[in-house]
């Protein structure tokens, strides 16, 4: 595998994406496409973490199955809930997507909205992480993108 290919798979989907309605739909509609990408290009130790608003710490997942578990937990009081994509800023190890999340309770029926950020780390061209975060700010930075502007289609 070449290797930035990887990377250069999810840029060129996240950026179709932006050029596009930004509509990432439902995550339980979203989740296997996610997994098809990670089975192809996730390394042997990769971990999914969903990162809360501090000081809650991190909930880390491991494999690519790990994904799909995270999102079961985080999702479970929640009817339903969608992304829609904003931002995309990178860096030569890391890819980072500014996203709205809009939940439906299960209980009541509010929508919420929180605005997120999904972060990808590449460790010899492959997705060694993936983190869920609530803070954008936490999100570049983990990813070493603070002074990053958005990201030039690839």
């Amino acid at each position: 595998m070449a290797t930035n290919e990887a990377k250069e798979a999810l840029l060129q989907a996240l950026s179709s994406l932006l050029d596009g309605d930004r509509d990432m739909g439902e995550m339980e509609r979203t989740l296997p496409l996610l997994a098809n990408y990670l089975r192809l290009f996730a390394a042997s130790s990769f971990v999914c973490a969903m990162v809360p608003l501090p000081p809650t710490p991190a909930v880390e997942y491991e494999g690519v199955d790990g994904v799909a578990n995270a999102w079961h937990d985080w999702g479970a009081a929640f009817a339903s809930v969608r992304a829609e994509a904003e931002d995309l800023f990178r860096s030569e190890d890391a890819v980072v997507l500014f996203v709205n999340q809009i939940a439906v309770t299960r209980h009541g029926g509010v929508e919420m909205t929180q605005p997120s950020a999904m972060l990808w780390l590449f460790e010899d061209g492959l997705v060694a992480r993936l983190e869920f975060h609530l803070d954008r700010t936490m999100a570049l930075r983990a990813g070493r993108l603070e002074a990053a502007g958005p990201a030039p289609p690839p």
